[in-house]
């Protein structure tokens, strides 16, 4: 009981430290799902690699079936929501993603699915604008490499690529892109709500780490 206490105040720290800055710490994206999805029993489906244990620690979902991490490759998270949300319709769904690993998931296709079998899901992009685990890669098996020398990693930087929300567009699904901690809550939560009354939401929230 007491360790669990210490990692409860633990948590309690780290999510009131990231709630004091005005860029948004991954940290903070969970806790404010966590908090918005108080009063149900929502479903997670994590695809976010690098930021996979902020969102199993923050979110904090302990009930059965309420998180599947999205095992064996990327590219599967969404259609991984999207079975969740026909086995489980009137439970709330939620797919979080790095930028990177929603780039290797069929998008067009899959939020074509979503809007023609009635599977309204909310999806979070966690985007740092890189490929994240790859430059972690890049550092674990190359500490001395060139990339370190010359600061250009290769395959890593993502900061050219389209908005992630836009490609929702097309199909009246509801977007959204945050870049200040103060806009977060209310995005989440009109993302929620579209969720809630039947439409796809994709909100792309661009992370400080």
């Amino acid at each position: 009981m007491a360790r669990h206490t210490d990692e409860v105040q633990a948590l309690e720290q780290i999510e009131e430290r990231a709630a004091a800055g005005t860029a948004i710490d991954p940290v903070l994206v969970a806790a404010t799902l966590r908090r918005l999805l108080a009063d149900e029993d929502p479903i997670v489906v994590d695809e976010t690699i690098t930021h996979s244990r902020v969102v199993q620690r923050h979110l904090r979902r302990e009930t059965p079936d309420s998180y599947f991490y999205v095992q064996g490759g990327l590219g599967q998270g969404i259609a991984v929501a999207l079975g969740v949300k026909l086995a489980a319709p009137d439970r709330t769904v939620v797919f979080t993603v790095g930028d990177g690993a929603y780039l290797y998931n069929p998008i067009v296709q899959s939020l074509h699915a979503s809007q023609a079998h009635d599977l309204p899901v909310l999806i979070v992009v966690f985007n740092d604008h890189k490929y994240l685990s790859m430059q972690m890669n890049h550092l674990r098996f190359y500490p001395d490499g060139a990339a370190v020398d010359t600061g250009e990693w290769l395959g890593v930087d993502l900061s050219t690529q389209p908005d992630p929300a836009r490609f929702a567009e097309p199909f009246g699904f509801h977007t959204e892109s945050v870049t200040t901690a103060s806009d977060l809550e209310a995005a989440l939560d009109r993302a929620l709500k579209s969720v809630r009354g039947g439409t796809t939401a994709v909100v792309n929230v661009a992370v400080s780490r």
